[in-house]
């Protein structure tokens, strides 16, 4: 009881490190470019800012709740939801203008195929965002899933931090799944049980992984492509 009264401090620096990989994986890739920050085109500034802010306001929310800022925590909600809208609009305008790019590339493919892990990557972050606005009136459900939402969506900047400093594509899912399994053993010391929340996030990143590395073999992919981003 004393721990919920706390507001949990884990859900605070668990954010603090998902803004860490953030910071670190995206600056590590505008340093990277030739001509460096200055050379990134200004949608992606725009798409970096909006990204960070959410995971900004995340931690924000759970010091609130520490606080007892109830009011506080919920009016700031209604930014999440803008932040988070805002997320997915321009993250389905910076895919589509890689895919009208004959050249584009994503995660190392061809567009067309590498497309599966920016989309995956929104379409799970919308569900447990969504899920979590649901579960507003269940606190312990809540933060989890706004947790989840920002891991499902942690994958480009921990793709770019782990390539940055020169480790092999495998440590990017060693990595995501350290973050889960932390969650995982947080919930087995706290509650004894693994939590529906935490559960539900492992399946969908599961599900996920399936497809970026299938994507290939799904026949129908480029075709579903062509109708939702109006190829």
């Amino acid at each position: 009881m004393a721990m919920r009264q706390r507001g949990e401090p884990f859900f605070f620096w668990f954010s603090a490190a998902l803004i860490v990989i953030v910071v670190a994986g995206f600056s590590t890739a505008a340093l990277g470019r030739p001509g460096g920050v200055l050379a990134t085109p200004i949608h992606l500034h725009v798409h970096g800012a909006i990204v960070l802010s959410w995971y900004l306001l995340l931690a924000c929310q759970s010091r609130l709740i520490a606080a007892a800022a109830i009011e506080q925590h919920k009016r700031l909600g209604y930014l999440s939801v803008f932040l988070a809208a805002a997320i997915i609009i321009i993250g389905y305008l910076v895919v589509r203008s890689v895919l009208v790019r004959p050249d584009g590339v994503i995660a190392g493919r061809p567009a067309v195929y590498g497309a599966m892990f920016p989309v995956t990557d929104i379409v799970n972050f919308s569900i447990a965002y969504s899920l979590g606005l649901l579960s507003r009136a269940r606190p312990r459900a809540h933060k989890r899933l706004m947790l989840i939402a920002a891991i499902l969506m942690i994958d480009a900047a921990m793709a770019r931090l782990v390539f940055g400093v020169g480790l092999p594509a495998p440590f990017i899912l060693l990595a995501e799944l350290a973050l889960f399994a932390a969650l995982l053993g947080y919930n087995l010391v706290t509650l004894r049980r693994p939590h529906w929340a935490t559960l539900l996030g492992i399946v969908l990143y599961a599900s996920a992984m399936v497809a970026k590395v299938n994507v290939e073999s799904l026949h129908w992919w480029p075709g579903l492509l062509q109708t939702v981003f109006m190829l």
